[in-house]
């Protein structure tokens, strides 16, 4: 009685989710990055496989616990520190932690209004105030935060813009994906179908210290650009 196993059945390559369940499921602790990737994929989980029921409760409660513990990282201008307390707010955190908001929130989860409503202020007075640097980084961190925007309804099209118009850094490859994306759901389909088609699907390989300002690799630009395709139905690219 003490083997156990996983049959996993599906249509397309195997993720394996059944061997990484209990690395996946955990409670959410650390850095604003740490604490939103602990419970990020959770959210998804029980639309990509069958949960028991006691997994299921374990999932709930970490998701959860992650929406609350991410409030102590908001700072007084809406942004979030890298810390719990900090009073530097950290954009690519800010960024991803909201991300992680927006679709917990889409999945059922309550979210703080307080919270949401500050996070807001602080992405659009960012995204308003920007200006563009030599960083690839910068790019795509003012790209991913103008599709978060959009993504929560308050498209900021003037931004989105002048982003366009300028000379995005010739390595930022999938920062132009997010802002095709975010046009997208601004409703603007034309505009992001010219900027996907002008637009490359192959990503460079990050050299030792390259990732670190947006925690970045080869691999999760190729997904941040997947997720693009996906939402634009572009299923061959994809």
């Amino acid at each position: 009685g003490t083997n156990n196993g996983v049959l996993e059945v599906s249509s397309i390559p195997p993720l394996n989710l059944g061997k990484r369940l209990r690395y996946l499921i955990r409670y959410p602790y650390g850095c604003v990055e740490q604490t939103t990737s602990s419970v990020f994929p959770q959210v998804y989980l029980a639309k990509l496989m069958d949960l028991p029921k006691g997994m299921k409760e374990k999932v709930d409660k970490n998701v959860k616990a992650g929406l609350k513990r991410l409030e102590s990282f908001q700072t007084s201008s809406g942004g979030l520190g890298y810390w719990q307390g900090a009073t530097k707010v950290s954009d690519w955190g800010t960024n991803y932690a909201g991300h992680f908001i927006l679709e917990a929130e889409a999945a059922g989860y309550e979210v703080s209004k307080e919270f949401k409503k500050n996070w807001l202020k602080y992405q659009k007075s960012t995204a308003n105030s920007w200006a563009s640097s030599d960083k690839a980084s910068d790019d795509l961190v003012q790209a991913y935060r103008l599709y978060l925007l959009a993504l929560a309804g308050k498209a900021e099209l003037g931004a989105m813009n002048r982003m366009r118009l300028k000379k995005l850094h010739k390595d930022a490859v999938s920062a132009r994906w997010h802002l095709a994306a975010a046009y997208y759901l601004a409703g603007q389909k034309k505009v992001a179908e010219e900027l996907s088609n002008g637009a490359v699907v192959d990503v460079l390989e990050y050299v030792k210290g390259m990732g670190a300002p947006t925690f970045g690799s080869q691999l999760r630009d190729q997904a941040l650009i997947l997720q693009t395709l996906s939402l634009m139905n572009q299923r061959s690219k994809a």
